[in-house]
């Protein structure tokens, strides 16, 4: 029986709604990355100075994820995600204004805020609006849009600041957050009836799961990798001697393949691969990018390319599979608060990486900190093992992800 064409129109608006949901987490992080080559100079900034700066928005979105998650549980996720395109678009204003590191704090708050907001509202819509069988897609789709976000900045960005300056030029990321709000009230007035609801899980179950600690360790490791990509891809290739513009262009080889491993990664999740299996297939992709940025003033450029796009294929698409994973091995009622455990795990690791790694590169330089990445990307090929023997234990035998129809 043919979809009516009501009902497409209203899960493409869905998923566009989704996809700039996470958009506007992503806004305030991709934003500093394209332009860092500009706020060093124009505030008298170091790479250290960059890493405090990604390290206090990761920490403000570590800090705030676990209410957030819980408050999504219990009211319309759509309000989460309109809060958080909010505070996206106010720190990207404040970012616009700012003539210090003072402005620059206050402007990653806001932005810690949206991204602490992205992933609860988003999965809280995916699990109220959409069926199982077809939530793996639509979380690798709304999963690219933070990437997505990324792969816009960091081409639009760095020209733009050239043209007319680094603050005329930020201001073009307004356009993320306006669009997200845009689509989610048109959603909302257009919305089909929510799923029906499903018995009500005990709130404590989440903290006993023992895979869901797993999984918030390995998390907690691809944050660190992730936060040194965000916060110093462009500041390498800039290092050296790639031009403002051409740095952009680096970033934006990394983003545009994160949007791609997001989607097939999620994919890949509806197959005979297991979690653990696919997991430790990103974590081993990861430090080979490394080791490319590592050997890149050996052996020269081409290595910073296939660095970046090797990290986007692997150390930013693990996200949708964390996501797809709890979908299917919690209830729809625990969504929220068990996806805000595996991120409060994932915004600490953002907010390790770059603290450490900018502290690194200040006293033993860029080969010390890709080494660190290296390392980091290595034990969570172990917690990717010790993931799946734990996820095993509590899936019944003979089910792959039984619990997705509950």
């Amino acid at each position: 029986m043919a979809s009516k064409p009501g009902a497409a129109k209203g899960g493409a608006l869905l998923i566009a709604s989704l996809t700039l949901a996470m958009a506007t987490g992503a806004t305030g992080t991709y934003s500093y990355a394209t332009l860092s080559p500009f706020l060093l100079p124009s505030l008298g900034m170091t790479p250290g100075g960059m890493g405090l700066l990604f390290g206090g928005l990761y920490t403000v979105a570590a800090a705030s994820s676990g209410v957030i998650g819980r408050i999504t549980d219990r009211v319309d996720p759509t309000l989460v995600v309109l809060v958080g395109s909010a505070c996206s678009l106010v720190g990207t204003l404040l970012l616009a204004a700012s003539f210090s590191i003072i402005g620059l704090a206050a402007s990653a708050l806001f932005a810690g805020l949206a991204m602490a907001a992205s992933n609860p509202g988003s999965n809280g819509m995916i699990a109220h609006r959409i069926p199982p069988g077809s939530r793996a897609f639509a979380t690798g789709i709304k999963q690219s849009g933070a990437t997505g976000a990324g792969l816009y900045l960091a081409v639009v960005l760095p020209g733009l600041a050239v043209a007319v300056g680094w603050r005329w030029a930020s201001l073009a990321a307004v356009i993320i957050p306006i669009l997200a709000v845009i689509t989610v009230l048109i959603g909302r007035r257009s919305s089909q009836a929510a799923m029906e609801p499903e018995v009500t899980t005990d709130p404590h179950e989440p903290r006993r799961l023992t895979w869901l600690s797993w999984l918030a360790g390995y998390a907690l490791l691809l944050g660190v990798a992730t936060g040194i990509c965000n916060g110093f891809y462009v500041l390498y290739a800039h290092s050296l001697g790639f031009g403002v513009v051409e740095a952009g262009l680096v970033f934006a080889v990394f983003a545009v393949l994160s949007v791609i491993a997001r989607i097939v990664w999620a994919r890949l999740s509806e197959t005979t691969w297991s979690p653990a299996q696919l997991l430790g297939a990103v974590a081993v992709i990861g430090a080979i990018s490394a080791l490319l940025c590592l050997v890149a003033p050996a052996v020269g450029d081409w290595a910073v390319w296939f660095a970046a796009g090797m990290g986007g294929l692997s150390i930013v698409g693990w996200n949708a599979l964390g996501m797809v994973t709890i979908m299917q091995n919690v209830k729809r009622d625990a969504v929220g608060v068990s996806a805000s455990r595996m991120l409060r795990g994932f915004f600490v690791g953002l907010a390790i990486g770059p603290l450490t790694f900018g502290a690194l590169v200040e006293f033993g330089g860029y080969s010390v900190g890709w080494l660190f990445q290296f390392v980091v990307l290595l034990l969570a090929i172990g917690v990717a093992y010790f993931f799946g023997r734990s996820l095993a234990m509590h899936t019944p035998p003979g089910s792959h992800l039984p619990r997705e129809a509950l």
